[in-house]
């Protein structure tokens, strides 16, 4: 299934802009480096690097190297993953 997301904020700038739009599509597997589009109950949707996978379980870190995300200190169900971007839409 394909999804359309609005991304909001500067975590993952240079490579996607704040209030552009990616589309994102669901796969069986995803692997590190993987750009995602995850929901979570306590923060709700982000969209993230896939820094590491264990289990069932991923963590996740912004591109953005000087934004300090919390997202970056949590770990993510794997079922948590909406979709893996393939397209970046600019505004």
């Amino acid at each position: 299934m394909i999804k359309i997301y609005r991304v909001k904020g500067e975590s993952m700038s240079p490579e996607i802009q704040n209030n552009s739009y990616v589309v994102t599509r669901k796969f069986k597997s995803y692997n590190p480096n993987d750009i995602v589009a995850i929901n979570n109950d306590k923060i709700g949707l982000v969209i993230k690097r896939i820094k590491d996978i264990e289990d069932n379980y991923l963590t996740v870190e912004s591109i953005n190297k000087q934004y300090n995300s919390i997202t970056s200190e949590m770990k993510f169900l794997y079922d948590d993953i909406l979709g893996k971007v393939i397209l970046r839409l600019f505004n």
